[in-house]
């Protein structure tokens, strides 16, 4: 069985100027370094997730009633391309503990899974038999695409802390294909900000209480995945920017 890397996970809503100096700051103090992953050599890249829940919406009603022992289900890549990676990915909560099990698969058997069919060329694994059989427990499919722009840095012992900037959070109604869908819908909470998430393993870094004390943060719940889902099952649309928004539409989710 696949040994659990537990982490803390805290959140802040701050904005772009705020994120601005604070990476300037980290890239000054040297306390970390620019995620690998980043495209060419920067900090950025972006990730796109499709989430699955079940038909009575029952991992966003665990999550918007704040339950300690909770999951979230999401196939997630990098870039639209049809050979584009895609990880099935299972984030466990449990109190203040977060970890999270991940398997690398092929975009078209990403496409069999979330779709409810059985792999043709994944081997068996812990994490691939934890999201199936989380999934088939469920009866989960897919429910909604969350995008966004992230800055992401690593570093303390053995990477053991990470800090990400997301932005231009966005939702989407699910394609079953994988493919892009034909059209985005802004997170009207989040508009004007970044989201901050602070994520460690082990006890709480020195400077990363200074950076807190520093940048006066404080911390704020935000869940892409809930108000993705709030987004698109709202009846009439958001309001954003004074006007109306068409209504995406995909059924009821409110508890």
């Amino acid at each position: 069985m696949q040994q659990r890397k537990y982490r803390f996970e805290i959140k802040y809503r701050i904005s772009p100027e705020q994120a601005e100096e604070m990476r300037a700051w980290i890239q000054r103090t040297g306390h970390l370094n620019a995620d690998e992953h980043g495209e060419g050599g920067s900090a950025a890249y972006n990730v796109h997730s499709l989430y699955l829940d079940s038909e009575d919406w029952g991992i966003y009603r665990e999550t918007r009633a704040g339950l300690q022992q909770r999951y979230k289900l999401r196939a997630r890549c990098y870039e639209w391309t049809p050979n584009a990676r895609v990880f099935l990915e299972v984030k466990h909560r449990a109190n203040e503990f977060m970890w999270k099990t991940r398997c690398e698969v092929t975009k078209p058997e990403a496409v069999r899974l979330v779709n409810g069919e059985v792999p043709l060329s994944t081997p068996s694994s812990f994490a691939l038999e934890n999201f199936r059989g989380l999934m088939d427990r469920r009866r989960a499919f897919p429910r909604v695409w969350v995008t966004y722009r992230r800055h992401a840095y690593v570093g303390g012992t053995r990477d053991l802390v990470r800090v990400t900037f997301d932005t231009r959070i966005r939702a989407a109604l699910p394609t079953l294909d994988m493919n892009e869908p034909p059209e985005w819908y802004a997170l009207p909470e989040v508009q004007g900000l970044e989201i901050l998430e602070l994520k460690y393993t082990g006890s709480y870094p020195g400077w990363v209480a200074e950076m807190v004390r520093r940048f006066d943060l404080e911390r704020r719940a935000m869940s892409k995945f809930r108000h993705a889902i709030d987004l698109i099952t709202d009846p009439e649309g958001p309001v954003i920017a004074g006007r109306r928004q068409r209504r995406p539409g995909l059924g009821a989710a409110s508890p």
